[in-house]
């Protein structure tokens, strides 16, 4: 496979065949037992060229605690249809430029209810959502307090948290160095909540 060494190849095919017999990645230890490695530290280092390479995504949660590793060559079946932006809003232009597939972590996306975007901007790093992550987000007009929430605002899409108030909305980030963003009752009908983050791919080291 291009830009793999062989090694690094027959280390991908095992968390591969790994997550479709148990639906989860193999741990350092049982890497290192299948190929003969002296040390779980190997088997770091190939995880770890491997998710350089683009060729395995860090699955964590919103809390930014790591779930598991995925195969990217794995991931297909959910849109991912752009950016959004973790900072100030920006264009929302819905472009299908790849498809993830949820079912490896137990998401039933039969009735089309979930959708992905790339992040760009460190408005959420409080949160663990970083620059290029992907988010999962469940489609529902509402949400709590406590959800980040995509919501599109003047044909702007951004990531952050929502908070009602008595003049319309309040767009909160989670990040200490930004300031929250009002929407004003008279702005509210250009504004609309997309839906809720569910999972975090993290694409890179």
């Amino acid at each position: 496979m291009k830009n793999l060494t062989h090694k690094q190849e027959k280390v991908l095919r095992f968390i591969e065949r790994y997550w479709s017999d148990y639906s989860l990645a193999p741990s350092y230890r049982e890497i290192m037992a299948h190929f003969g490695f002296a040390s779980p530290h190997a088997a770091r280092r190939h995880i770890t060229a491997l998710l350089k390479k683009g060729f395995l995504a860090v699955l964590k949660d919103k809390h930014g605690r790591s779930r598991s590793l995925m195969s990217q060559r794995a991931l297909a079946g959910v849109p991912l249809v752009g950016a959004i932006a973790a900072g100030r809003p920006i264009e929302a232009v819905e472009n299908i430029q790849a498809t993830l597939d949820l079912s490896t972590w137990g998401i039933n996306n039969a009735d089309k209810e979930y959708f992905a975007l790339t992040v760009k901007g460190d408005s959420m790093i409080n949160e663990h959502i970083k620059n290029g992550d992907i988010v999962i987000i469940k489609k529902q007009v509402t949400v709590s307090n406590s959800d980040i929430a995509a919501v599109l605002w003047n044909n702007e899409a951004t990531l952050k948290f929502v908070k009602k108030t008595t003049r319309g909305y309040q767009l909160v980030p989670a990040n200490d160095a930004m300031q929250p963003i009002n929407v004003e009752a008279a702005q509210t009908q250009s504004f609309e909540v997309l839906g809720k983050v569910v999972q975090v791919v993290r694409t890179r080291v």
